[in-house]
């Protein structure tokens, strides 16, 4: 395990807009994303219904939650479905994460919460030595409707903005 991740974590955390992140799903996805750009996190992950997780990375939530640097507050929509608000302490903050990552940060806290979904499953696949229309099959398949209402095309673009061109 790397010492300094969970500090990376809660910096990330920070460098929202608000210092919070609406969903477990959303910071998942992010943190895997800003990873392949060169966040120096460690975190492993494996496909799951929502697309890529971390097991890892959710244990430090509750870790940076015990050390004061973040607070998850359980909440109901307003269809009373459970999700999660993971907010910083100031002190959280990092100047060298918010220079180096605050623009992809910014762009993925924008981001429909199902098109960064998309965006990181298709990257996952693609990282797994899929082709781009293998990738495009398999997110198809897997999350279905989501990729409708041009979600798929809005996937694509966030990750052309995010990641380098031949990583992409």
């Amino acid at each position: 395990m790397n010492p300094e991740r969970f500090r990376l974590l809660a910096a990330v955390i920070a460098a929202h807009p608000g210092r919070q992140v609406i969903g477990r799903t959303r910071l998942q996805k992010t943190i895997k994303l800003l990873q392949r750009i060169g966040l120096p996190t460690d975190y492993d992950y494996m496909l799951h219904f929502y697309g890529p997780y971390s097991d890892g990375l959710q244990a430090e939530i509750g870790l940076l939650e015990h050390l004061g640097l973040v607070e998850e507050k359980s909440c109901l929509s307003a269809d009373d479905r459970p999700y999660y608000v993971i907010k910083s302490k100031p002190e959280a903050a990092l100047k060298e994460v918010e220079e180096k990552f605050g623009d992809a940060i910014k762009l993925m806290a924008q981001a429909d919460p199902v098109v960064l979904e998309l965006a990181a499953t298709y990257d996952a696949f693609r990282e797994a030595g899929m082709t781009h229309e293998q990738a495009l099959a398999n997110i198809r398949r897997k999350k279905g409707a989501k990729c409708e209402n041009k979600n798929e095309e809005k996937a694509l673009e966030l990750l052309e903005k995010l990641l380098p061109k031949k990583a992409a």
